[in-house]
């Protein structure tokens, strides 16, 4: 359902052109060090936000998330992680607060169990979606508060034993589609179709009431590691996708 994807670990941090689109995947189940290394760089806003989850396993994931999140902002706009000033838009998606050297830098971000993905580039929009696979008894009833009419037909053409990957692979693609128009749970997700069947490449479809969306914006499927499905929409054409480790 994704394409082959190949993580790599740099020895330096890579440099970042405009005709790229940087993915960093990272564990959230770390040692104790670099939990404490993450925590360190939270703002006070982020701190508070950690002492609020019930669970010491969500309130870890959620520190090393934002941390790793600093570094590497940290890392591209050449700025002390600690200090870089975050705010969400008026949908909610993430930005830097940084007039002069932050303002072409886009990035978004995803999480699931344990495991969360980063996007970024130069200038472009962005959005990336992660979803763990889970067991999924309610898969048909689920598809329909999502879908589009176009995407479950689709779906309930497929064998059985293919639409649980595919449900996964639409899923994600919507996802990363909304989060990188900045609309999130604001724009109706059956208001356009994404491809989903085996084989097919990830593709916007259609955009109702925007037909040059399906210029604008590019998708690709992604491997995340075993047992996750991936995708990441991005502005423009020409643009390569390259696949780090933290």
């Amino acid at each position: 359902m994704a394409e082959e994807t190949f993580w790599q670990t740099a020895a330096v941090h890579p440099t970042l052109i405009p005709a790229q689109v940087h993915l960093w995947r990272t564990p959230l189940q770390v040692p104790d060090d670099r939990l404490e290394r993450c925590r360190r760089l939270l703002s006070a806003e982020e701190a508070l936000r950690a002492q609020r989850f019930h669970f010491e396993r969500d309130r870890r994931r959620f520190i090393v998330a934002r941390g790793t999140l600093r570094t590497l902002l940290g890392a591209y706009l050449r700025a002390d992680p600690a200090r870089i000033e975050l705010a969400n838009g008026p949908r909610g998606k993430p930005a830097v607060v940084h007039p002069q050297e932050g303002r072409t830098l886009e990035f978004n971000l995803s999480h699931a169990a344990d495991l969360a993905v980063y996007a970024f580039s130069l200038g472009r929009w962005v959005g990336v979606d992660v979803e763990a696979h889970r067991p999924l008894d309610d898969l048909r009833r689920l598809a329909g508060t999502v879908f589009s009419p176009h995407e479950l037909a689709v779906l309930d053409s497929l064998p059985p034993a293919e639409q649980f990957p595919s449900f996964y692979a639409c899923w994600t693609r919507k996802e990363a589609f909304i989060k990188a128009i900045g609309e999130g749970l604001y724009f109706p997700l059956d208001h356009f179709d994404v491809t989903l069947a085996p084989g097919e490449p990830a593709r916007l479809l259609r955009v109702q009431g925007d037909p040059a969306a399906l210029h604008r914006w590019q998708m690709a499927a992604f491997d995340p590691g075993a047992g996750f499905s991936g995708a990441v929409v991005f502005e423009g054409a020409e643009t390569s996708l390259s696949f780090w480790h933290v």
